[in-house]
C-alpha cells in the first residue's frame, strides 16, 4: 500500500500517520530559511489562502515531522551530494532543517533532515525552514502497517 497520497492541490495524505502535509515548503517560496516567527506568520497566509480548501494548518510537532524522516535519498546541492531522508514526493530543493511547534522560552526545536538531528535555536534566528500540517496524529496506524 502506498504511504502517500498526493491529492493534486498542493497537498498530500499520509496513510500512516493520518496527517495531511503541504506539499511544498516555504523555502521553495521564499528562496530563504526563515525565522520561527516568521514560520508562524507562513503559516496564517496558508490558512488564509485556505491552501488544499482547508483554513488548520498549523507547525508540526518533533514526533510529526520525524515521521516523515525514512528514505535514503540523495541529492545534489552546490555541488555536494547529500543524503536526504525524505520520500520523494515531497518537493525538496535547499534548505534541510524544519521548525516544530515546540518551544521553551525564546528557543523552538527544528529539526534537520540530512542527519535526523534536533536542535533547539532561537525563534528569532532564521535557521529553518517550514512545512505545514494539518489533522491529528494517530500512532495507532503506525501500528497497524508494521
Amino acid at each position: 500500500m502506498e504511504r502517500f497520497t498526493e491529492h493534486g492541490n498542493g497537498t498530500i495524505s499520509d496513510v500512516r500517520t493520518g496527517l495531511m502535509w503541504q506539499e511544498s515548503y516555504a523555502y521553495v517560496e521564499t528562496g530563504n530559511n526563515i525565522s520561527w516567527y516568521d514560520a508562524e506568520e507562513y503559516i496564517g497566509k496558508l490558512n488564509r489562502g485556505k491552501l488544499g480548501g482547508y483554513d488548520d494548518w498549523r507547525l508540526p510537532g518533533r514526533l510529526e515531522i520525524q515521521s516523515l524522516y525514512e528514505i535514503a535519498k540523495p541529492f545534489e546541492s552546490r555541488g555536494k551530494t547529500f543524503i536526504l531522508h525524505i520520500d520523494p514526493v515531497f518537493e525538496f530543493g535547499y534548505g534541510s532543517c524544519f521548525w516544530t511547534s515546540k518551544t521553551r522560552l525564546s528557543a523552538a526545536l527544528g529539526f534537520e533532515f540530512d542527519i535526523g538531528d534536533i536542535h533547539w535555536y532561537p525563534k528569532g534566528s532564521t535557521k529553518a525552514t517550514v512545512r505545514a500540517v494539518r489533522g491529528d496524529w494517530q500512532p495507532r496506524l503506525l501500528i497497524n502497517h508494521h
